[in-house]
């Protein structure tokens, strides 16, 4: 089967829809696109319920479930001929099938089939109870796969087509035939029939979206003429040029979408000219106790520029783990201070927030400035919130309590968020709405491609700060066997006699009678009794109280603790120079980008740290994220394979930018089509702002029906 390769496009003629007149299927009633698909003829409530699985509701959602692929049916390899190894597409009659039993309660469906120069074996492994139902003898079938040794040359569960013998056979045999992604109770032949009879009533009314202007300079059809091309194309070549044309519309909409609703966030009022070489700023710069790397004197320059402007500020800041973003936003926060405004930083956790409390107030205590700590389970979040509403406490570091509604700002004039993926849009946009158009600086840790980056962030400013501070060292990485597990406790020990620290990470908190995996409580009965006997460890989860989570980590950061057993809320931002050692139990069950910010928490002092992985990955891709994390430091390198092995939907804020609606566009093979769309996007936006030019009707409809853009 054929999937689709780089884009390409060529389109001289309209292909022939193939067989006779009596072979098509019609109807002459048109359709509108956004029509449900139960005017189709064959879908009633189940079958509609069934094509909703795979997102298919109206008619155009139909056309634009694309073919996952392709089978060149025209010609077909005779069974007399063919070799171990070839993928080859055959059609015979099957003249023989059974279930075979097999061990425990499996079982396969066995065929023999012929054709006119010889015999074939096709088996499918589970579907033993269709051997005398759809693979009956007597029937014709199309099977595609690879051949194999098996009783004589084989095809092991191949794609397959049992053929009907009547009309409708000229949409499955003698041509480029699709292939489509399916659900239960939805078959390729339904489907097929079902996107021809679609075909064939929107004919005329598929509306363009694409401005001709742009659809001439790359050669591109008209949209009805690209809708019949990628689903029954003459040629490969014309599929993937097809297929190029919608993901290009797709990612053109969402850009739009994008910059259309930054236009408006910029146009909802001016925002605060801050100062930029005022007292606190110039003396926070000349206390700092190391240089500035490269990449953050660029990025404050960046910041400082934002900010002493007359528009509002929204930048994201990202780098990897230990690149010193924080840095970055004391600069900012200085300048916020410095024109009389409040600063509100917001972090996902009740650990982080004190914990940036301690080094904020390390840099702005010197300079006369307090910064206070709310979370909601603080016994003094009533006075903190008595000091923001007065304005008598300038600088404050917050979990979501900052934006409850009991949290009010005197004026607030900085938007600092750490970890931004770990907040909703709507979160981030309470904050911010406690102040009058405040700057805004959000933050992560989290390197994304750019491919991803200009759709995930594409309403904001993005910033990378390149390198790390002067001596820091890559941290090695290695996955530890369960036999050499003795020897890894006997080297911690060695290490914390050296004076060094140890973080044990594992994914859960308590067993229970499903698990099976580690949990944070056992290791640390187990070790602190046994391995690690006399040793100082201490424990810390998320369910214990703040002031006693809190009194942990003061502990290990003052060196009294040497092992601390920790579930994922050491995770982001906790930051102790003296340890070098990061061990993570069940290693498989977190994420790559999860296990890139766990190995962060060490290295952080200028000695060489390693990161040792533990547990047998219990998939594939669990061992190929294993991998990854030892072969790779580089943290945009590891989202560049997080989103290879992920896919772009399940990545931070993909959900929330429309990425994992895309039924088109694939963001790994469309990185070029990305960023044209959102050249294109740009140039449209600024010669037409409002899309009310004829030539732009299609694309305003589609604004209008996303919510951007009003009648």
């Amino acid at each position: 089967m054929y999937a689709f390769p780089s884009r390409a496009w060529e389109r001289e003629k309209w292909p022939d829809m193939g067989g006779s007149e009596q072979n098509k299927i019609t109807n002459d009633t048109d359709v509108s696109l956004d029509a449900s698909v139960t005017v189709l003829a064959g879908v009633g409530p189940k079958r509609a319920e069934q094509l909703a699985g795979l997102g298919i509701v109206t008619v155009e959602d139909l056309l634009l479930h694309l073919p996952r692929g392709y089978e060149d049916r025209r010609n077909f390899a005779t069974m007399g001929t063919v070799e171990v190894g070839a993928e080859v597409c055959i059609r015979g009659e099957v003249v023989s099938s059974r279930n075979q039993r097999m061990r425990g309660r499996q079982n396969m469906a066995v065929l023999k089939v012929r054709d006119e120069t010889g015999e074939m074996t096709v088996t499918f492994f589970g579907r033993g109870f269709m051997a005398k139902t759809v693979f009956a003898p007597g029937k014709t079938g199309v099977f595609f796969g690879k051949v194999e040794k098996y009783q004589g040359m084989a095809l092991k569960n191949p794609e397959y087509e049992m053929l009907a013998g009547d009309a409708e056979d000229a949409l499955h045999v003698g041509r480029i035939v699709p292939i489509y992604g399916l659900t239960e109770g939805v078959s390729q032949r339904f489907l097929r029939k079902l996107i021809m009879d679609a075909l064939d009533r929107v004919t005329g009314v598929v509306g363009e979206v694409v401005p001709e202007s742009l659809r001439t300079r790359v050669g591109w059809s008209n949209r009805d003429g690209a809708m019949r091309m990628v689903h029954y194309p003459e040629t490969l070549e014309e599929a993937q040029g097809a297929r190029a044309q919608f993901a290009y519309e797709e990612l053109l909409l969402l850009q739009l979408g994008i910059l259309i609703q930054r236009q408006v966030e910029a146009s909802r009022g001016a925002g605060i000219v801050h100062m930029v070489n005022g007292p606190l700023l110039v003396g926070l710069h000349g206390q700092l106790p190391f240089s500035l790397t490269e990449g953050q004197e660029r990025v404050i320059s960046t910041v400082l520029a934002d900010m002493a402007s007359a528009g509002s500020m929204i930048r994201l800041v990202q780098g990897d783990v230990g690149c010193g973003k924080t840095v970055v936003a004391l600069h900012a926060i200085a300048a916020a201070l410095d024109g009389g405004y409040q600063v509100a930083m917001m972090v996902p956790t009740e650990i982080l927030a004190e914990q940036h409390g301690v080094n904020l107030a390390g840099y702005l205590a010197p300079l006369g400035v307090e910064v206070a700590v709310l979370t909601s389970r603080r016994g003094d979040a009533k006075g903190v919130r008595t000091g923001l509403a007065s304005g008598t406490v300038r600088v404050v570091v917050g979990t979501q309590a900052l934006i409850q509604a009991g949290t009010v700002f005197g004026n607030l004039g900085l938007v600092v968020v750490d970890e931004q993926h770990r907040f909703g849009v709507e979160q981030r946009a309470k904050l911010v709405s406690k102040g009058h158009y405040p700057d805004v600086l959000q933050m992560t840790a989290t390197p994304i491609p750019r491919t991803l980056a200009i759709t995930v962030y594409g309403g904001m400013d993005v910033s990378v700060v390149r390198g790390m501070p002067p001596g820091r060292l890559p941290v090695k990485t290695r996955q530890i066997p369960e036999g050499k597990l003795d020897d890894l406790y006997v080297y911690l020990r060695e290490q914390v006699d050296a004076g060094q620290q140890v973080y044990m990470v594992c994914p859960v908190i308590e067993m229970n009678e499903e698990s099976v995996l580690r949990s944070v409580e056992e290791h640390f009965e187990e070790l602190s009794t046994g391995a690690l006997h006399g040793v100082s460890t201490a424990l810390l989860h998320g369910r214990m109280e703040p002031e006693d989570k809190a009194a942990v980590m003061s502990a290990f950061k003052a060196g009294d603790v040497a092992v601390l057993f920790s579930t994922t809320v050491i995770e982001v931002g906790v930051d102790v120079p003296a340890a070098t050692i990061m061990v993570i139990e069940n290693a498989d069950q977190f994420g790559l980008t999860q296990l890139h910010q766990l190995r962060g928490r060490v290295g952080r002092g200028g000695e060489q740290a390693y990161c040792f992985l533990l547990g047998q990955a219990r998939t594939d891709e669990g061992q190929a994220r294993l991998d990854t994390l030892c072969t790779h430091t580089d943290g945009f390198r590891i989202a560049e394979e997080d989103l290879l092995q992920r896919g772009p939907g399940e990545f931070y804020g993909a959900k929330q930018a429309g990425l994992s609606d895309l039924r088109v566009a694939d963001l790994i093979r469309d990185a070029a089509v990305l960023e044209e769309a959102r050249r294109d996007a740009g140039l449209i936006l600024s010669a037409d702002p409002g899309l009310k030019a004829k030539h732009h009707r299609g694309l305003r409809g589609r604004m209008v029906g996303m919510g951007r853009v009003r009648h």
